[in-house]
This record gives structure tokens, C-alpha cells and sequence, in this order.
């Protein structure tokens, strides 16, 4: 008889899966009663409630407002062409660009040699706080004074994805939180049946970013954004796929429960 060999059978069959769900399934069968049925009903009296990231916090000031649509809206009309006005650059439309404005220049796909091409749309004054605003945008011109035109930020950032990323994380590098990932790690949700982040992409490629854009980089992943489709399933991977009822997903789970009782 080969002691060595039956010892080791013996531990194998303390640290498999189908041992821990097996042996622990009392503890795991708590966890899941105790979601379901919610964690003020499943503690006991006196107890600290389950603990939800997504539980709504207070700020540290009074908040103003109660909702936030953030719009990113990449491949959208060129700044120049609505609120960024640049009277130099119709000066130089249509003539190379001057020599000490290429010292230092990068760029991805622009011949640094190319003509200009300046602004093809009036600008003018709107509002007590004078906001130049483009002759495209006539009904946002009406409530100048309403809104604020950031101008002040910038960056070295001269390609799509990484710029996009830089938009909504702050950094260029992909593994940053997201604008979306900040507030329900900050703020929580009020929401307890829907994601507290909904993401609304529109275009078959999305941005150039991709998830970098809306994900939760190294916040836990359950502030991280979840995308709603235009099409089909809204959330994926709700439902069984086609082809795949419910008699067919029962019959697999009655079998990989038949495996996972066999040692």
C-alpha cells in the first residue's frame, strides 16, 4: 500500500471548488439569503446592515443639484466651428502655417506642412457675459448668461483615444476612474434595482477610448459604468442566448451539479 499516494488523494479533496461548495455551502447559502431578502430584514436587531457600495452618501456641502446628464460627445462638430472663436486663424485660412508655430509641433495624422483652414462661421457677443458663440448655435446663444464655456484647459494630447481618455479620467494612461466612477464612489446612489452609472454610447465603434472611458479603473469594479445598447438587450447577458431555453439551461445546471457532488 502507497501511504504517500492516498495522503495525497485525501488532501486534494480539501482544496477543490467542488469541496469548498460542497463543505461551505451553509455559509455561502447565508450570504445569498441575507441579499435577497435585503440587509435591513436579514440582520439581526442591533447589527450593522450589510455593507452596499452603492448606498447614497452625504456630501460634504448642501447639494444644488439633483441630476447630472454628462455628455461627451465625441466626433461632434469642431469647437472652432461653435463657442472657440479664433480671429488669428481666419487671418491665416488658407496659407501655411507660420514657421515658429511649427517649432516643437506634433501631431498623428496632420502634415505639419498642410494650408489652414479657418473658421467657415460668423461668431458674436451674447449675453451680460459677452460668450462668443457660433452662428450654428442660435437657441444656445438665447441662454448664454445660463451656462459656463470652459476655455482655461488644455492638453498635450494630440490623438483621439488618449485624449479622450485625458477627458474623462484626467490622465492619458488607461487605469484611472471615470468621471461616472468618482460620483457613485463619492455620492453612492439612490437607485437599488438599477446601476447607479448607466452609459449611453451611440455609433458602431463607440469612442476611441472604448470602456477606459466610463470604467472604474482602480476603484472596485461596482462603480464602474454600465452600458445600455440602442439595440437588442439593453443590459447584456441578462438572458439565455438563442438557442438556449430554459429546460436546456436547467439540464446543465442538474449536470454540472452532478459533477460537482462527485469526488
Amino acid at each position: 500500500m502507497n501511504y504517500l499516494t492516498d495522503l495525497q488523494k485525501e488532501y486534494k479533496k480539501y482544496i477543490t471548488r467542488r469541496w469548498f461548495f460542497r463543505d461551505c455551502g451553509v455559509g455561502l447559502g447565508s450570504i445569498a439569503l441575507a441579499s435577497l431578502l435585503g440587509a435591513q430584514k436579514a440582520t439581526a436587531a442591533g447589527k450593522s446592515p450589510l455593507l452596499n457600495p452603492l448606498a447614497p452618501r452625504k456630501p460634504h456641502h448642501q447639494a444644488k443639484a439633483k441630476r447630472v446628464i454628462y455628455l461627451f460627445m465625441a466626433g461632434a462638430p469642431s469647437h472652432l466651428e461653435l463657442f472657440d472663436n479664433k480671429p488669428e486663424l481666419a487671418k491665416w485660412d488658407g496659407k501655411l502655417p507660420p514657421q515658429d508655430l511649427l517649432k516643437g509641433y506634433r501631431a498623428a495624422f496632420i502634415n505639419p506642412n498642410s494650408k489652414l483652414l479657418g473658421p467657415k462661421f460668423k461668431f458674436a457677443k451674447y449675453g451680460k457675459s459677452g460668450a462668443e458663440l457660433s452662428e450654428l448655435l442660435p437657441n444656445l446663444a438665447k441662454v448664454a448668461d445660463d451656462i459656463a464655456i470652459v476655455k482655461s484647459m488644455k492638453t498635450d494630447a494630440f490623438n483621439h483615444a488618449p485624449a479622450q481618455i485625458f477627458m474623462n479620467t484626467g490622465s492619458q494612461q488607461f487605469g484611472r476612474p471615470s468621471f461616472g466612477s468618482w460620483v457613485t464612489y463619492g455620492l453612492g446612489s439612490e437607485s437599488q434595482d438599477l446601476p447607479g452609472y448607466v452609459v449611453f454610447s451611440t455609433g458602431q465603434k463607440g469612442t476611441s477610448g472604448g470602456a477606459s472611458n466610463w470604467g472604474a479603473g482602480f476603484l472596485p469594479t461596482a462603480h464602474a459604468g454600465v452600458p445600455f445598447r440602442t439595440s437588442g438587450d439593453p443590459v447584456l447577458f441578462l438572458k439565455n442566448p438563442r438557442g438556449f431555453d430554459n429546460q436546456i439551461q436547467r439540464e446543465s445546471l442538474d449536470s454540472l451539479k452532478k459533477l460537482n457532488e462527485c469526488i
